[in-house]
């Protein structure tokens, strides 16, 4: 079956300037295959000869990749080209056949010329190319990230693992896993650089690690295939504790899964670690004897490495830098410390917008449970039933960031009972000061104007933000310390049209809360938090501001500066 117009495609091809071809494109099976020789460019000094396949999808992208391949297996050694010898293009999108072709054998030109001719290196590092596989039918997946330690070359030992879970990962299932620490065999420990949750769970899977420095790769981008390629890069004391550890442990754990970490440096000497999967039965070494003059010498043995293929793993490196790497908020939120008062429907999504925008340390405050009807419009599962909001919460926060230290303050009632009692007591009220001091930046998301009133009369150091929003999530108001009070409740009683007579009246004797969905909420919660950004980063003034829908004609929203 011809997918595509082949007489229609070689008709093109043949009038590209610098194209001839070679061997008609022509249907061999699903893929449709040929030969072109690219010559006429300026510095290519003997022409280029390259196997072409097109995909039954073309001129349509087949996933991310494009769907028409030019093979040649003589430049590997050459950037951006694949194991299989095709050249690594990426073209701009057209469903027209004809510009597609000629856009594509350009990306092939620009390449020929950039690379080839020219031998450029990009600005950029690209990691070396592994191919991982199923091991004994399963996947399995790592992820690592910085350390406050430097290896030097050859360093070797163990590694502490934490499961994450066990899912569905394309074709197959994936034991995802997270490193936790390294011990160098001389007994120094290092902690990797997880927030407080992540570095207090006990390991209960472990790993070997050896740090070998140089890039274990082949035209340095094709990673290692067989053991016997690491033969200068193990030490025979490495090979010594892989060979004594196999003998240690195979008769009580022979299947036992044991993942060797093999670390070397990339840019500005980040470490990078790759994975390779082996079973203790099953290590990739073999004892032989010590040989002097030819002759075996009695009782000494020596490990070795064998002929056999690298089974392969997945690593990530899932550090701050890259987590957070396609966005994040300014440095002066990320890195406050900051306590957010009330995790109901806006507290909760702020606290899980700033974690998921790279903050660190948050602490959490509400003398609140989690109803069933409080999942509709806030950060909250149904499926852990009724529950106290700051402990539900923390918990999830701590699934969005392995770097994010979450607390909640072990007295629920210190806001709504205890500093309502005691506030205007002087040492007291000194106290209640030096406390929030202790933080940089504060999110009053509780809605209490009995609260806000006293936060607003008290003397200390922090940063407090007030958040607000009327009946039907018509407006957000947004208040910076000092002088919240005053706003807040002078736009809600003479400025804002604020509903208080349609609100949700639940059953039971309950208080009634304002309408508002999760999406009304959220829209007007994010709008906020981009403002406060901005005015962070840039170092603006912090003015009050007030949002407000319309929706007049469309959507549109107000930003209103006093």
């Amino acid at each position: 079956m011809e997918f595509h117009d082949l007489d229609k495609i070689n008709e093109i091809v043949d009038k590209i300037p610098y194209v001839k071809l070679t061997e008609k494109i022509k249907q061999k099976e699903v893929l449709a295959e040929g030969k072109v020789l690219i010559s006429d460019l300026d510095g290519l000094e003997t022409p280029l000869e390259f196997d072409i396949m097109i995909y039954p999808q073309y001129p349509l992208k087949n996933h991310e990749s494009e769907s028409i391949k030019f093979i040649n297996k003589e430049l590997i050694e050459y950037n951006h080209v694949m194991g299989d010898g095709s050249i690594c293009i990426h073209t701009l999108h057209s469903p027209k056949l004809k510009s597609k072709l000629y856009s594509d054998f350009n990306s092939l030109r620009n390449w020929i010329k950039r690379y080839y001719i020219n031998k450029d290196r990009d600005s950029h590092y690209e990691h070396i190319i592994i191919n991982p596989e199923p091991f004994y039918d399963l996947y399995y997946s790592y992820q690592f990230t910085d350390l406050d330690f430097t290896f030097e070359k050859g360093n070797y030992g163990g590694v502490d693992l934490i499961q994450l879970n066990q899912t569905t990962y394309k074709e197959g299932e994936i034991k995802n896993y997270l490193i936790q620490k390294f011990h160098i065999y001389n007994g120094t420990s290092i902690k990797s650089k997880w927030g407080k949750f992540y570095s207090k769970i006990q390991a209960g899977s472990a790993g070997i690690f050896v740090f070998i420095k140089d890039t274990p790769a082949h035209n340095k981008r094709f990673a290692f295939s067989n053991w016997l390629d690491f033969r200068e890069y193990f030490s025979d004391d490495f090979l010594k504790f892989l060979y004594d550890f196999k003998k240690q442990h195979e008769k009580e754990y022979p299947t036992a899964v044991f993942p060797i970490f093999i670390g070397y440096t990339t840019v500005e000497n980040e470490i990078h670690w790759i994975a390779s999967m082996c079973r203790i039965d099953d290590f990739p070494t073999i004892g032989v004897p010590v040989l002097k003059e030819g002759i075996k010498v009695k009782g000494k043995w020596k490990s070795e490495l064998i002929d056999k293929k690298i089974k392969w793993g997945i690593t990530r490196n899932s550090s701050y830098k890259y987590l957070f790497g396609r966005g994040i908020f300014c440095d002066q939120l990320t890195n406050s410390k900051i306590l957010i008062i009330g995790v109901g429907a806006l507290g909760s999504i702020v606290a899980k917008t700033l974690v998921k925008s790279g903050a660190k340390n948050i602490d959490l405050v509400d003398y609140d449970v989690k109803e069933p009807e409080n999942v509709c419009r806030s950060e909250y599962y149904f499926s852990t039933g009724l529950t106290n909001k700051v402990e539900e919460l923390m918990t999830h926060l701590t699934y969005e960031s392995p770097f994010v230290n979450i607390r909640f303050l072990s007295d629920k009632d210190y806001f709504e009972y205890v500093i309502k009692i005691f506030h205007e007591d002087l040492e007291s009220k000194k106290n209640f000061e030096d406390m929030l001091s202790e933080y940089d930046l504060i999110f009053d998301c509780s809605t209490d104007n009995d609260l806000m009133y006293i936060l607003d009369n008290l003397n200390f150091d922090s940063e407090l933000i007030n958040l607000s929003i009327t009946n039907h999530a018509n407006d957000l108001i947004c208040a910076f310390y000092p002088n919240i009070y005053r706003f807040v409740t002078n736009q809600f009683s003479n400025v804002l049209e604020n509903d208080v007579e349609d609100l949700y009246n639940p059953t039971g004797c309950w208080s009634p809360t304002f309408k508002a969905s999760y999406n009304d909420i959220n829209t007007l919660a994010q709008f906020a938090l981009k403002q406060i950004n901005l005015l962070y980063r840039e170092e603006k003034p912090k003015n009050n501001f007030v949002l407000t829908v319309k929706e007049e004609s469309g959507i549109n929203i107000k930003l209103t500066e006093y």
